[in-house]
């Protein structure tokens, strides 16, 4: 369907697209013109979500987190929780100012909440302050499904229910920080206050979620920083136990120096252990030079106790220079002292000997004195080497033991370092998370702070009227859904309606048009139907007319049901050539109804016998029934007009079908074209070699001209 025949069609229903919007309009206005009036309070707060100042600088603009932070804030104001919080807080607000001011019961809202709530409830529910009463109706509301303040909440009540809270919106103004709420309402006051109230639960609500968040995250940082701290006290406090019980002060110290002192004791040792092997082996030597006398004399009483005492002085010295090394330090007063002691004690020895100067050579000759002497130092070197030597031993064997117990301890204190180690970088960690979510929190503070620019206003008069819109809508919606209607009617229309149509399913050339009798005015009805049949008549006259010529000329004129207008096709068409001096003959079957006053001459014939007889022209003529014939007999018929029965109702006289010289056939436009039909034309082309066109009938005056 084009655009103009979409046009045409819903030209042809004016009248139906004019009356049903015009009453739908009425009906509209009727029902609507007593709608409660409509009050609107609004109120601007800045959230600075898109340019806001935070800890960092600056706001950075992110489209898509600040477009998900503006949606938040628009679902938390629309949220069940926040609706009903801020019916509690006016539910509250009128019931103490209900307390307070009596003679309030008789005015809106009032009057509904005494109405609502029986005495015994409110009374049950007020509070001293707004706040004690505002608890109570809180946990009234929530004890149950069943009390009176929850069926008020759920109710279609226009002032304390969830539903009339529907009326409160939020939006973004445009791509600014600034968001704007309104209310509606059927009572100024009532729209005010109840804005008031929604705005101060929205800030609270807003502040409560974002901090609250950070919040939990703070709280559970600083769990977490102080198990880290526990941690590293415990690692710490066991590792001091460890190096206090162990007498360690630095470990690798330590075990490094015991390990070189180690070292450096046992070449010591080494050496010493030389140095007493020559000194015994020349005391000895001089043991054997001195005579028996000599060697009686050095084994007295009193030169025992001075090497003794020598030997414990030589034992001392050597523990204290051992002592002296290991502290890496200069000879000590008390090394002095002792050494001291030692040259004075081998001088004493030396002074006992030197009483024995009588024997002055011994047995070989040599001076006593001298070998004496010599004795002397010889003793003197090994009771020192023999001192050293025990003293050694004895070190060496105590830094063996020594190295043994802090062998193993090395592991164990590494273990305890490394644990200590993890505690301080768990502490650290959780340390740093926490300082940052402390600056998160305080960040979330300082931009979570939202402001009241322009504070709710008292509305002074009511909104624009929906009664106007309601109008309007109705009045639209009525004409677009009967345009609708007429439009998809016509799309589901498959009659054949146009000459192009006809043309397209029926396969056929469109020989002419005739108009629909009730939806044409009279005068152009006569006028299209004499240019049509004129139209229609030429076309037989040149076809008569082009070789070969044939007399008559046999035009037949079929239909593929009955009732199809070919009767009124055949009388139209004999008439109109009579009119225009056409010597023309009609035949019409014995069963139709034509008209008692035909102009032209007419006969009936059976078809059924004609059919079953094979009749010719010729035969069908001479057993025919004249009805009209003043000039039947003439030889000078031009025309003969043959109306065949129903193609699909009625036996076809095949004998005439093959004498057609042209075939019309009548099809009305205002039923669907089937494939029955298509093969009936088939069959009727395939039983005559005469060319068929179509005569469309009862078509809309607008396609007359499309043929």
């Amino acid at each position: 369907m084009s655009f103009s025949d979409a046009l045409r069609l819903l030209a042809r229903h004016w009248i139906v697209l004019l009356l049903v919007p015009l009453v739908l309009g009425v009906s509209a206005y009727f029902f609507s013109r007593r709608l409660p009036k409509v009050y609107s309070s609004d109120t601007t707060i800045y959230t600075g979500i898109a340019s806001g100042y935070t800890l960092a600088g600056n706001a950075e603009a992110d489209y898509n987190a600040t477009n998900n932070a503006f949606d938040n804030l628009i679902n938390l104001l629309t949220a069940r929780s926040t609706k009903e919080e801020v019916s509690y807080r006016l539910l509250a607000n009128h019931l103490f100012e209900l307390s307070q001011q009596p003679t309030l019961g008789n005015t809106l809202p009032y009057s509904t909440l005494r109405e609502s709530l029986p005495a015994g409830v409110r009374q049950q529910l007020l509070g001293s302050t707004k706040d004690i009463t505002l608890d109570s109706v809180r946990h009234y509301a929530k004890a149950n499904t069943t009390n009176p303040i929850y069926q008020l909440l759920n109710s279609a009540d226009p002032t304390y229910s969830l539903a009339a809270l529907q009326h409160l919106s939020a939006a973004r103004i445009g791509q600014s920080d600034l968001v704007r709420l309104e209310y509606e309402s059927y009572n100024p006051e009532i729209c005010r206050s109840t804005l008031e109230l929604a705005t101060s639960v929205f800030l609270d609500q807003s502040r409560n979620l974002r901090e609250g968040q950070t919040a939990s995250v703070v709280q559970y940082y600083e769990k977490e920083v102080a198990r880290a701290k526990e941690r590293v006290s415990k690692a710490e406090n066991a590792n001091l136990a460890f190096n206090r019980d162990n007498n360690i002060v630095n470990y690798d110290v330590q075990s490094n120096n015991i390990a070189t002192t180690k070292e450096a004791l046992a070449g010591e040792l080494t050496q010493v252990s030389q140095q007493y092997a020559g000194a015994t082996a020349i005391l000895q030597a001089v043991n054997q030079k001195l005579g028996k006398k000599e060697s009686s004399l050095l084994s007295s009483r009193q030169v025992l106790e001075q090497r003794q005492k020598l030997s414990r002085l030589n034992s001392a010295i050597a523990d204290e220079q051992l002592f002296n090394q290991q502290k890496e330090g200069g000879p000590s007063a008390k090394l002095k002292e002792l050494q001291a002691e030692a040259d004075r004690t081998a001088q004493a020895i030396q002074g006992n000997v030197d009483s024995y100067y009588a024997q002055s050579n011994s047995t070989e000759g040599i001076p006593n004195k001298e070998m004496l002497t010599e004795w002397v130092q010889a003793m003197t070197q090994v009771e020192s080497n023999r001192a050293k030597l025990s003293v050694m031993r004895k070190r060496l064997a105590e830094f063996d033991h020594e190295y043994q117990r802090m062998a193993p301890l090395g592991a164990t204190l590494q273990s305890l370092k490394r644990e200590t180690d993890l505690a301080e970088k768990e502490y650290m960690a959780a340390l740093t998370s926490l300082n940052a979510s402390k600056a998160s929190m305080q960040n979330t503070q300082l931009t979570s702070k939202l402001k009241i620019v322009d504070a709710p206003n008292m509305p002074t008069s009511p909104k624009n009227g929906k009664l106007l819109p309601i109008v309007l809508l109705s009045s639209m919606g009525g004409f677009v859904f009967v345009a609708g209607l007429v439009l998809g009617l016509g799309l589901l229309d498959k009659s054949l309606k146009t000459p192009a149509a006809a043309a397209r399913q029926i396969g056929l050339p469109i020989a002419g048009v005739l108009l629909d009798t009730h939806a044409t005015p009279p005068k152009l009805l006569q006028a299209s139907q004499q240019r049509s049949l004129d139209q229609l008549v030429r076309h037989i006259l040149l076809q008569a007319n082009t070789p070969p010529i044939s007399s008559p000329f046999v035009v037949g004129v079929l239909s593929v049901q009955h009732q199809e207008s070919k009767t009124t096709l055949c009388q139209a068409l004999a008439q109109r050539c009579h009119q225009m001096g056409v010597q023309t003959l009609a035949l019409y079957p014995d069963t139709n109804d034509t008209s008692e006053t035909l102009e032209s001459p007419s006969l009936f014939y059976s078809a059924e016998v004609a059919a079953a007889r094979g009749w010719l022209l010729d035969e069908l003529i001479q057993n025919a029934v004249p009805k009209h014939m003043e000039e039947a007999s003439s030889p000078q018929v031009q025309v003969v007009l043959v109306e065949f029965p129903a193609l699909r109702e009625s036996i076809l006289p095949v004998g005439i079908l093959r004498q057609l010289s042209f075939i019309f056939l009548a099809v009305p436009a205002n039923r669907p074209w089937r494939l029955t039909d298509h093969q009936t034309v088939e069959r009727l082309r395939a039983a005559t070699t005469a060319p068929v066109e179509v005569v469309l009938f009862g078509v809309a005056p607008q396609h007359d001209d499309e043929v």
